[in-house]
């Protein structure tokens, strides 16, 4: 339910009008809580409809009636994911060390730790990411961190570093039958700004590509995708598997030239019956032509749109606030910039639900300082619609809870493990070593 608050009211109405009935709703107080059943019920009636709606309170201070102008609601037809993860960290570097990761009830209020770094040696813990489907992954860091990936229930920690490779996994995407992980390596650091309207710049040094087959435990990757030439991260699956989808950039030295860095979107062919990647990288999408650089791909699992990051330079654009969601249609190439869902803050950290009908994504949008998860819808057209706050049992948590939210990741089986597991598994389980392979 949209819960909401009106700070003046003692009283509110709200009243729904749709195609199968009409609804009311009342509450003592300034804040509106709709009853779930009452909420789903109407809901399921409407589903594919427009709700015309009213809302009336009482000044608290005057006593006076007042009513706001009417607005309408589309019910989708089709359903959100059954939980949502996020990272909670505060929106300043100097305290990044206190973390937790969050799973959410979509269908409730319900929510639960997946990991907390208290009780973790304060270890940096994030990337939760899905394929929706049972395999997921969390990277920790720290002394005794590592990879924790859970394959339909059953839980290893990996270390993912090799002598072969730039270092241990990053960013990183699950194909969709659960096999395979594509991950970037890098040298990630940061540097201050001297300008007064820039607070910080993240920045790679260097980065390249690798995959992980989880069957083997083996990792590979390719001259296509290695090198001190070109610069790779945020790579994802094809929907098919066959393809990787990644941002590549000229490596240039940093950080005098990392305003000057604008990364392209690059495929490279996969084979998912050998895990081999391709010997040779096509530019998709320039970022320079379009006067942007890329970042955060993510294919949506019916193949047909790429959502990504689009900011002025860089690669991490969570500190810009001129970051937006682009939509670009993979049969065609034609790129919506999603003028009804963007807004200036920093719109970033972006994932699907597993029928391709609803994003969710972090949003700076309400202040320009702290992140905050918004859903949308994107109907089989492409089209972007409206967001609208992850709603919560009581919304102040918004304005109460100083911390960001980020990486939101829609998926649709519960995640097996909680915070007391990740804890153990940082504290007291080996890695398993994951072997290299070369891409011959």
């Amino acid at each position: 339910p949209l819960n909401f608050r009106i700070d003046a009211a003692d009283r509110i109405t709200v009243n729904v009008n749709g195609s199968s009935g009409n609804y009311s709703f009342k509450s003592h107080g300034s804040l509106m809580k709709f009853p779930i059943k009452r909420w789903k019920s109407m809901l399921d009636a409407e589903k594919g409809g427009k709700l015309d709606v009213e809302v009336r309170y009482r000044d608290a201070g005057s006593g006076e009636d007042v009513s706001l102008p009417s607005f309408q609601w589309t019910v989708a037809e089709d359903s959100i994911d059954h939980y949502m993860s996020y990272r909670l960290i505060s929106p300043a570097y100097e305290v990044w060390n206190i973390i937790s990761v969050e799973e959410r009830d979509m269908e409730t209020f319900s929510t639960r730790l997946l990991g907390d770094n208290s009780n973790a040696d304060k270890c940096c813990m994030n990337c939760h990411t899905s394929n929706g489907n049972g395999t997921s992954f969390m990277h920790l860091r720290g002394a005794n961190g590592g990879t924790i990936l859970n394959r339909g229930g059953k839980l290893i920690k990996l270390n993912t570093k090799t002598d072969s490779t730039m270092g241990g996994a990053v960013y990183g995407d699950i194909s969709r039958d659960g096999r395979y992980g594509v991950f970037a390596a890098a040298n990630i650091t940061f540097a201050m700004h001297s300008q007064w309207n820039r607070r910080m710049e993240v920045y790679d040094t260097g980065s390249d590509l690798l995959v992980i087959d989880f069957d083997s435990l083996t990792v590979t990757d390719s001259r296509a995708v290695k090198g001190e030439e070109y610069q790779e991260t945020f790579p994802c699956f094809s929907a098919d598997g066959r393809v990787i989808l990644f941002c590549r950039a000229r490596h240039l030295e940093q950080p005098d030239s990392t305003m000057q860095m604008k990364y392209d979107i690059a495929a490279v062919r996969f084979d998912p019956a050998t895990g081999c990647l391709g010997d040779s990288v096509i530019t998709l999408v320039s970022g320079a032509r379009h006067g942007v650089s890329f970042s955060h791909l993510k294919c949506s699992p019916d193949n047909r749109f790429l959502l990504v990051t689009a900011a002025s330079y860089g690669t991490f654009p969570v500190w810009h606030p001129e970051s937006e969601l682009w939509l670009i249609d993979m049969n065609s190439g034609k790129i919506n910039t999603m003028p009804a869902t963007n807004a200036y803050g920093a719109d970033t950290y972006h994932s699907w639900s597993s029928n391709s009908r609803w994003i969710a994504f972090a949003s700076k949008r309400d202040d320009n300082i702290y992140g905050r998860p918004y859903i949308a819808y994107i109907d089989k057209d492409g089209n972007a619609c409206k967001p609208f706050l992850m709603p919560q049992k009581n919304p102040d948590i918004y304005k109460t809870t100083m911390k960001s939210y980020n990486l939101p990741e829609l998926y649709r089986v519960k995640e097996v493990y909680n915070a007391r597991s990740t804890a153990s598994f940082y504290n007291r389980i080996e890695c398993e070593q994951v072997r290299y392979k070369s891409n011959k």
